[in-house]
């Protein structure tokens, strides 16, 4: 009787120590992780982030591709996306400074606080142009007091950003390090690529002074070697006056620019008004991934603005 009470304890003592143990390990290596989730302030930063990422991530815009990025509300919705955001990844240079701050500041979020390792401003890793040297007034419009933010319309100055964004990302998620690298890698040489045959087509269209209606291609212009007429803004932000207009007219006929290229979401009646004027084609152009249907990625973006200029070849 004794001999099969100690038989009975023994078993339940076993029993008790195999449920401690199988509730005490930690989870398997090979039990899968919850994805970090990556918010970005443009769309087409969100395009260059899953170049790099894959599937491995799950990445957002807090912008559409057919929104201005720089008008946004601050909407309660936004602040919970980015509550729940590992990674901020910002254009920067004041792009978003009429939107973004009140986000972040709304969200409680710590880990994407400006300086935390969740917050990554891709404009610090290129060099800006157009910075002002003077004291910036609001006299003279919306102008961007650290330079024109629109440096993504550079290939080359967009692969410096998806360099930063792929080490942000490994350093974040180091388990995947290897495939990020590889991936920027990849990218990067298929853009260099795609921007020398881009500088060839835009050599051969003749085509070689653009008039723009905002300074949003400065950055394209310079890297492909072409040059701006005019702005049919009178100063930032600003829509221009008759007055402002006939200069411009002027200018085009002094200076023989055959082409105007505005981003698809501005007003088209004064590109149109300049049509007529001065007999030059008009061109909306997408200056953000998604903008346009066509302009589903960072290379298709870049190829609709090389084929607006083609289509203003030179008489």
């Amino acid at each position: 009787m004794l001999k099969n009470i100690l038989l009975s304890l023994a078993l339940l003592v076993t029993v008790a120590v195999s449920y401690s143990d199988s509730h005490s390990k930690k989870p398997s290596d090979s039990t899968p992780k919850k994805k970090l989730y990556i918010l970005t302030s443009t769309n087409t930063l969100r395009s260059l982030s899953q170049e790099i990422a894959g599937a491995l991530l799950k990445i957002e815009s807090l912008t559409k591709g057919k929104q201005d990025p720089h008008y946004l509300s601050a909407k309660p919705s936004y602040m919970l996306k980015a509550n729940k955001a590992d990674l901020l990844i910002i254009n920067g240079l004041d792009l978003e400074v009429g939107w973004l701050p009140n986000i972040i500041a709304g969200s409680k979020n710590p880990k994407i606080q400006k300086g935390k390792q969740g917050y990554l401003d891709t404009s610090d890793f290129i060099t800006a142009l157009s910075v002002p040297t003077t004291k910036v007034d609001r006299f003279f419009g919306d102008i961007h007091p650290f330079g024109n933010p629109h440096f993504l319309l550079d290939p080359i100055r967009a692969i410096q950003a998806v360099k930063a964004i792929s080490n942000k990302l490994a350093e974040l998620d180091p388990n995947n390090k290897t495939q990020y690298i590889k991936n920027q890698e990849m990218f990067e040489k298929k853009l260099l690529k795609k921007t020398t045959e881009w500088e060839q087509r835009i050599k051969k269209s003749g085509v070689k002074k653009i008039v723009s209606y905002h300074s949003s291609f400065e950055y394209f212009l310079d890297r492909f070697d072409l040059k701006l007429t005019g702005l049919i803004e009178e100063k930032p932000g600003i829509p221009p006056s008759s007055k402002h207009i006939l200069h411009i007219v002027k200018k085009i006929k002094q200076e023989q620019s055959f082409c105007v290229l505005t981003a698809s979401w501005y007003q088209t009646k004064w590109a149109k008004k300049l049509k007529q004027m001065a007999n030059i084609l008009v061109q909306p152009t997408a200056i953000e991934v998604g903008a346009v249907e066509t302009a589903t990625n960072y290379i298709l973006l870049i190829e609709g603005i090389v084929q607006s200029i083609e289509s203003c070849k030179a008489k």
